[in-house]
């Protein structure tokens, strides 16, 4: 697991799909300032899932 902390562009690059990474974009641009960490932290799951798929 890398020690690089997770940013809206390495969640981004690690989704890898284009359509993802869109509706990534359009969550977090729609997000309210209330919304915005739980928004994030889904997107870092799902990208996190990705990623470790792709390592194996």
């Amino acid at each position: 697991m890398s020690s690089v902390p997770w940013t809206i562009e390495r969640i981004r690059e690690a989704l890898a799909s284009p359509s993802l990474a869109r509706r990534f974009d359009d969550e977090i641009d729609r997000a309210s300032a209330d919304e915005l960490l739980d928004v994030f932290t889904k997107w870092q799951r799902i990208a996190g899932g990705l990623r470790t798929t792709v390592d194996r």
